[in-house]
């Protein structure tokens, strides 16, 4: 019988193209009919305004008005308040530890952990992803080191870890994830993309890595089954999605349909915050599909987050703060201290602004196929967050949400009180609803997991 696995990675190596170009290991009845399951993690800072968030406890109802863009998936989350970090610091210091969840070390404010985040546990404990010889992660960020920064300690800059000392430094250019994951094997002929530069021009050209593979690609399509071809033909078109995106870059309308005007994504500009967080969950999602890892974090501010301008992008917001609070902008920082500016509550847009982008993302998993169902229903998400609100600085009240049918041993569609339990009781759920074991964190929260 012939060894498919082989053949294809053989036939993805002779074509150029990297090794995610094609769900070609995956493809067939002979290699994951279901699918391996996923994790990802979304990070957030500076708490969440209480009042507009947290649910009465017991079953999902009505939500609060901050959690209104997820009426539509409530059944399938978890919302979970009253979260501690114990030994893992204090307020923005708890920033580094809090996926760590078994204390922290170092002298300073910010704690660093000794061990593995719950990431990286679980990376370890799912099978790694099978194309490009796979990844334990893809750990991604948004503009994280634009100024004014925080700090530059690692306890408040990286809150995913391998090990004690080994922070992540997560990928801030979607371009050069781009280029890492769809542009070549390193042992591949011509063309390939050696960097982020290459990756621009091409989208300039308004290009796809897909038209330097001729008609290949099409001509083994065409001699595969059914399935495959569907899934084939499913992901190239994802390809070519993935990259419209990243081009970024507005025709010209009254030249109907003439030349390209304007640039790509300013990853420096404030504006471009929203562009970059949207490009990043795209290959997220494009990674975790076809098979390159199957975990991702995704890390949108530091401990403090003076650096980001929600009034550039966010409606409602004031360009600038009138606070001045450690930068001229109304960040997240000043928006954790000062939530209310003129009688409007800006902390809470901000929350209910990204709650709308991850239930976007979510509206996004559901609509892309893995193995017999969704991504939604092979994915766990983790909405994490490492203190309850920037004003009082608490880390003894975290909230933390679920979502996704991926955790399928979860008590979905309830509230689920943290009353003062760690963090560390959430990880064990979600490994064991992940059928990660030999995990470190001993018994699941009470109440998060089905009786």
């Amino acid at each position: 019988m012939k060894n498919w696995r082989l053949a294809r990675r053989d036939l993805l190596k002779s074509l150029g193209a990297g090794a995610a170009c094609l769900p070609l290991l995956r493809a067939t009845n002979a290699f994951g009919q279901t699918g391996p399951r996923h994790f990802i993690l979304l990070q957030m800072s500076e708490g969440l305004r209480q009042g507009a968030w947290k649910p009465g406890t017991g079953p999902l109802t009505s939500l609060p008005k901050s959690n209104a863009p997820f009426e539509p998936f409530k059944a399938d989350m978890v919302f979970i308040p009253g979260l501690n970090n114990p030994g893992g610091g204090g307020g923005h210091g708890s920033y580094g530890c809090v996926y760590y969840g078994l204390g922290g070390t170092g002298g300073g404010q910010y704690k660093e952990p000794t061990g593995k985040t719950v990431d990286q546990v679980v990376a370890g404990g799912l099978p790694k992803g099978m194309a490009g010889g796979g990844r334990p992660s893809l750990n991604l960020q948004v503009q994280l080191e634009r100024a004014p920064r925080s700090t530059t300690m690692p306890g408040g800059t990286k809150c995913f870890w391998t090990g004690a000392g080994q922070p992540i430094n997560p990928v801030g250019d979607p371009y050069m994830v781009y280029k890492d994951l769809f542009g070549g094997l390193p042992d591949a002929p011509a063309p390939t993309m050696n960097n982020a530069a290459d990756v621009k021009k091409l989208m300039m050209q308004k290009k796809s890595i897909l038209d330097y593979l001729g008609s290949s690609l099409e001509q083994f399509q065409a001699r595969v089954g059914t399935e495959d071809r569907d899934a084939i033909g499913g992901h190239l078109q994802s390809i070519r999605e993935l990259e419209m995106q990243l081009q970024a870059a507005p025709i010209d309308a009254g030249k109907c349909g003439g030349a390209v005007t304007g640039p790509m994504i300013d990853l420096n500009a404030d504006a471009s915050y929203p562009l970059i967080m949207k490009a990043h969950l795209n290959l997220m999602t494009a990674a975790l599909k076809c098979g390159i890892t199957n975990v991702a974090t995704l890390q949108t501010g530091d401990s403090s987050g003076n650096n980001i301008n929600f009034g550039s992008f966010v409606m409602g917001l004031p360009a600038r703060s009138s606070n001045n609070y450690k930068s001229p902008f109304r960040n997240w920082h000043d928006l954790g201290h000062n939530p209310v500016m003129g009688g409007v509550d800006h902390k809470q847009i901000v929350d209910q602004w990204f709650f709308t982008q991850w239930a976007e993302f979510f509206t996004q998993l559901k609509m892309t196929p893995d193995g017999p169902g969704t991504m939604w229903d092979s994915t766990l998400i983790l909405i994490g967050n490492h203190m309850e609100e920037g004003a009082n600085h608490n880390s003894n009240a975290i909230p933390w949400m679920l979502a996704g049918k991926g955790g399928q041993k979860l008590a979905y569609g309830n509230c689920v009180s943290g009353s003062g339990s760690g963090v560390k009781a959430v990880m064990a759920g979600i490994c064991n609803s992940l059928g990660v074991t030999g995990h470190p964190y001993g018994a699941p929260l009470t109440g998060l997991m089905k009786g």
